[in-house]
């Protein structure tokens, strides 16, 4: 076995102790003289002790049988702590965490005796024999119902009673496979027919009376009152072992001598007492080790965990009888449970270290929900609508869809001498000529509803042609012509209500819309750039530019709302040119800039990643988005009600660590939770984007997926 301390004492013909110490990396022999006394203080000790258990006389108060217990202990330390033993003294200390197998000379029986399994009360500790068996088909790996052999032997002054219904109760509710011979049935040919069945078993329990005999290797009392040893079934044994028998349980008096035959035919493992043990303590450790098994617990952390409770429970003495025999190769026994009864096991035993991570995790999520534009966030969602923008052009699913808004952008340079209009030397602001033009070439009845993403709030510009301009929108009466201004919601640099188009304006019938988009100024937008509007930070509703752009419907954006950037916004608003005004006929124009406005304040916008290809097709730089872009963007999202509403970064994470945690607890080895791992993360990725396009709900990815990794791949059992 790797991964373990082996001891190894030989006789030698001076006296002494040949010591091997056999471990990872080390490989030490020295000589060790004789224990002083040692046998006479186990003798001492096992007196007493059946002494204290013995009814039919004056019995040892517990007190001075724990005495003699301690006594024993330290004088096995002490032997132990001689000079001579420092090669195993530091390899205990360099290597803590490894178990320490002994194999001790058949020719000391007195060193075999004494409790070397209880010495360390940390450490685990147990025998060891070399078998002689052929090679064995090993069964414990695959996830089914174990089968026990249960022999009940001679019950004369024994109650079996609550071993016998602990099994049966076990074997009811389908978690074993039990076996039971008791009374006549319980004999040497019951038990050899058993034994020789094809389908095999995983361990052989007995309960009884036994007794210690080297030359016949023990003799077990059975339930016909014949009594068997266990080199009469060396054939059967042998048979066994090869048929899957991996244990060997023995809840009686003194199963040494089995116990070791057992495992020279090929049982890779074996519990027993060592001498007399008294029936009330026997069950007792019969019961733990019983259930520490079927908990899924291995042989050797089970025998450790029942030690430990015999020492809670005041019987100590107990402990040190307790001797639990492995063959030098075999691993660790674990029944072979079923698969959702393993499933259910680690379940439970879910680490701290997994609830830990899930709280980290979980307040992220909680930072994510109450902070939601927070630089990361808004980073990863702008890539996030640019690999959905991908996903709905591979799949097909191009998302709903409405009649183009046409969009009108002023610029200097082609517009204005199209509309037959000068440029104003003496500003940079949009030209209200420039607007009187537009107005006149599109007449109401074709248009009846035009927004002019301008603020014309400066009395001082051009005042002729303000007065034009007022003259044509009372004489047209159009049913809806408005302006924008910056209102106390905006990030513009005139915010309030003095940004409203001048009065002439407004007594002609201009009405005014506020031309907030309600975001976040953005971690990445430059200086003189904002960010445009991918999660709202207030509502866009009734009074803003956008609503009125859209025909004031009884529909909002909703505060936290997430624009769905990865439509085709390309297509679904068309930049035209004055040219075109003349055959325009429709519900709605916008009229804007290119955001050239005035260096100081230009009305552009840092576009997401998905909006390339829009910008591309409206011939404009793939760098700057125009705000009049941006107002029709929101527009056309509220006249076909559509939007992304945010899952809660929380609940999703807390989600997908519980995920994990069902992984964890499925999969005990590390490699195949990892391919867990990795197929739960595309098809949360998968899901995720499709309900973007099915449900419009947008579900986080990259926290909750490193949640799911995270808390599946902590768990190192």
């Amino acid at each position: 076995m790797n991964g373990s301390l082996d001891l190894l004492l030989r006789s030698q013909a001076d006296g002494s102790l040949l010591a091997l110490l056999v471990g990872p990396g080390l490989q030490a022999t020295f000589s060790v003289p004789q224990p002083p006394r040692l046998e006479a203080h186990y003798q001492a000790w096992l007196d007493r002790f059946v002494a204290h258990h013995d009814q039919s006389r004056p019995q040892i108060p517990a007190h001075v049988l724990q005495h003699y217990s301690d006594r024993l202990i330290q004088a096995m330390r002490a032997w132990l702590e001689q000079p001579e033993w420092t090669p195993l003294t530091q390899a205990l200390q360099s290597h803590p965490d490894l178990p320490l197998r002994l194999d001790v000379d058949a020719t000391l029986p007195q060193l075999s005796r004494l409790p070397w399994d209880g010495l360390l009360p940390e450490r685990s500790i147990w025998r060891i024999q070399q078998s002689q068996s052929a090679q064995r088909h090993s069964r414990s790996a695959q996830a089914r119902q174990p089968r026990l052999l249960l022999l009940v032997g001679d019950e004369h002054s024994l109650d079996l009673t609550a071993e016998i219904d602990r099994l049966e109760a076990l074997h009811r509710s389908g978690r074993i496979a039990l076996t039971v011979l008791r009374g006549e049935r319980c004999s040497s040919s019951g038990i050899r027919q058993q034994l020789a069945q094809r389908q095999g078993w995983d361990a052989l329990i007995f309960l009884g009376h036994s007794e210690a005999d080297s030359s016949s290797g023990g003799r077990l009392h059975l339930g016909d009152g014949s009594w068997l040893a266990a080199q009469s079934l060396d054939q059967d044994l042998h048979q066994a072992a090869t048929n899957g028998l991996q244990l060997v349980l023995l809840n009686s008096c003194s199963g040494w001598n089995w116990a070791e035959h057992a495992l020279q035919c090929g049982v890779d493992w074996a519990v027993c007492f060592r001498e007399v043990v008294p029936s009330a303590a026997a069950a007792s450790a019969f019961e733990q080790i019983l259930i520490a098994l079927e908990s899924g617990d291995d042989l050797v952390a089970a025998v450790q965990q029942t030690r430990k409770q015999l020492v809670q429970e005041s019987n100590g003495s107990t402990a040190l009888l307790l001797t639990l025999l492995g063959n030098s190769a075999a691993e660790p026994f674990r029944l072979p449970l079923r698969k959702r009864r393993l499933f259910r096991l680690r379940l439970q035993r879910s680490s701290r270290a997994q609830a830990v991570a899930a709280a980290a995790f979980a307040l992220v999520g909680v930072f994510s929900d109450v902070v939601p534009w927070n630089p990361i966030q808004q980073g990863l969602l702008n890539q996030r609508l640019r690999l959905q923008k991908d996903y709905r052009m591979l799949t097909g699913q191009f998302g709903p869809r409405t009649d183009a808004l046409p969009v009108l952008l002023l610029e200097k340079r082609r517009a204005y001498p199209q509309l037959g209009v000068l440029v104003p030397p003496d500003t940079q602001r949009i030209s209200r000529e420039a607007l009187r033009q537009v107005l006149l070439r599109v007449p109401p009845k074709r248009v009846s509803r035009v927004g002019l993403d301008a603020v014309l709030d400066e009395p001082a510009v051009e005042p002729e042609a303000t007065k034009q301009l007022a003259a044509l929108i009372a004489a047209q009466q159009r049913p809806m012509l408005f302006a924008g201004y910056f209102g106390s919601a905006s990030d513009g640099p005139q915010a309030g209500a003095y940004s409203k188009p001048v009065p002439v304006l407004a007594q002609a019938g201009l009405k005014a819309y506020d031309l907030a988009v309600n975001t976040d100024p953005g971690w990445w937008s430059s200086e003189k750039q904002r960010q445009v509007p991918l999660q709202l930070k207030a509502s866009i509703r009734k009074g803003f530019f956008a609503d009125a752009l859209a025909g004031g419907a009884d529909i909002r954006l909703p505060v936290d709302a997430v624009i769905d950037w990865s439509l085709n916004w390309g297509a679904m608003l068309r930049r035209i040119s004055p040219e075109q005004l003349a055959d325009l006929e429709g519900p709605v124009l916008l009229v804007g800039t290119d955001g050239q406005i005035t260096p100081e304040q230009p009305d552009l916008f840092d576009p997401p990643a998905a909006a390339v290809a829009a910008l591309e097709r409206w011939q404009l730089p793939i760098n700057a988005m125009p705000g009049a872009m941006v107002q029709g963007v929101l527009a056309q999202s509220l006249t076909m009600g559509h939007w992304l509403t945010p899952a809660s970064g929380l609940m999703t994470t807390l989600l997908a660590a519980g995920l994990g945690v069902l992984i964890a607890a499925y999969r005990e080895l590390r490699r195949p939770r990892v391919w867990l791992v990795l197929v739960s993360c595309i098809a949360w990725t998968v899901i995720g984007y499709q309900l973007m396009i099915s449900a419009a709900v947008l579900i986080p990815l990259v926290l909750p997926m490193a949640a799911l990794a995270t808390v599946a791949l902590i768990r190192k059992d």
